[in-house]
């Protein structure tokens, strides 16, 4: 991604569209994820979001799975739609939808609408839909980092000998698996949006995704979820989560460390890193309490 990136957008959008470039117009990025680019561009006075896929974001996620996903939701009418979607390299055009991304705004008032919209998606019964895969996910991203650290090490032990006891063989519903507030948009109504890592889970798992901010909001999302006070153990299912997402994300963060995005978007991802590792030794600490 060497070459100016609206300059990029404009290239693959009028590829996709099937336009000369003059017809797309840059109206302006989309912030939230840390390497991939999505911008809101327009064409014949229609707008659209249009995401091409920052370096190493296709080891990741298997785009087939995305797509087939994003085809497998549709008819919930609960994401924007999706208008083109290129298989090999992850390029997604997308109408755009007019909002407020959610964690601009006060979440708490829309806690219930967000719990109905979970409801709608987990309640539902999707056939072969893929399994999110927690435990073969971990050992997918190591292969792409050089070495572990040792509390890493420790902690997915420790994470995955109490999966393997008291999770790995509770029902599964199919999560989006990311559902932290930038991936939510207020407008007409509730939008969930980009599902890349959307498949077979825990419903807890999407639970924990939303206290990405602020980990005790995942809490606040649970009552409203489950309708009452949530119990000890229940709140512990959540923390449970959020672990493993710790320990995926400090994954994801140490290859992007080992890469040339650091200097490209200037942030440090080593910093991140072991943010991630010391949250999931947090939540383990509180865990074990109980």
């Amino acid at each position: 991604m060497s070459m100016n990136h609206e300059q990029l957008i404009i290239e693959r959008a009028a590829k996709a569209f099937g336009v000369s470039e003059e017809h797309i117009m840059i109206i302006g990025r989309l912030m939230g994820g840390m390497s991939h680019l999505t911008y809101h561009i327009r064409i014949k006075e229609e707008d659209f979001t249009y995401r091409i896929i920052g370096e190493g974001g296709n080891l990741f996620v298997d785009r087939r799975i995305e797509y087939d996903n994003l085809v497998r939701i549709e008819p919930l009418g609960i994401n924007n739609e999706t208008i083109f979607f290129d298989t090999q390299t992850g390029d997604k055009a997308a109408r755009f939808v007019k909002g407020h991304v959610l964690s601009d705004i006060d979440f708490e008032a829309h806690l219930n609408t967000l719990a109905k919209t979970l409801h709608k998606l987990h309640d539902h019964v999707f056939e072969d839909a893929p399994d999110y895969g927690l435990v073969d996910r971990l050992s997918l991203y190591e292969s792409y980092t050089q070495g572990n650290h040792p509390k890493y090490l420790e902690l997915k032990k420790l994470w995955i000998k109490r999966y393997q006891k008291s999770h790995a063989n509770k029902p599964k519903v199919f999560c989006h698996n990311d559902a932290q507030r930038s991936n939510i948009v207020i407008g007409d109504q509730l939008y969930l949006l980009d599902w890349e890592y959307a498949g077979n889970n825990e419903f807890y798992y999407d639970i924990a995704s939303f206290g990405n901010i602020r980990f005790e909001d995942a809490f606040l999302l649970l009552e409203a979820y489950l309708g009452r006070k949530a119990t000890s153990a229940e709140r512990d299912h959540v923390r449970f989560y959020r672990m493993f997402q710790a320990l995926q994300w400090h994954q994801v963060a140490s290859y992007k460390a080992q890469t040339d995005l650091a200097k490209i978007v200037g942030f440090d991802f080593n910093m991140l890193a072991h943010k991630y590792l010391d949250l999931a030794e947090r939540l383990w600490t509180e865990i074990k309490k109980r």
